[in-house]
């Protein structure tokens, strides 16, 4: 069994590493969008919540 990086080539090896490269690609995505617009959380977070519709509150 050949060694790449550290890890074997097995099954279960190469479904570590592709899992990996797919966690790298959206945490880099994600570095992206933020940089291209650092206000676009915000915007988010200030939208009101699906689910305020179901919240009744009286006082």
């Amino acid at each position: 069994m050949g060694v790449v990086g550290g890890v074997g080539e097995g099954p279960v090896s190469q479904f570590v590493m592709i899992s990996k490269q797919i966690a790298e690609k959206a945490v880099r995505e994600q570095i992206q969008e933020v940089v291209q617009d650092p206000a676009k959380r915000v915007r988010e977070l200030q939208q009101p919540s699906p689910f305020s519709q179901f919240i009744d509150i009286r006082v």
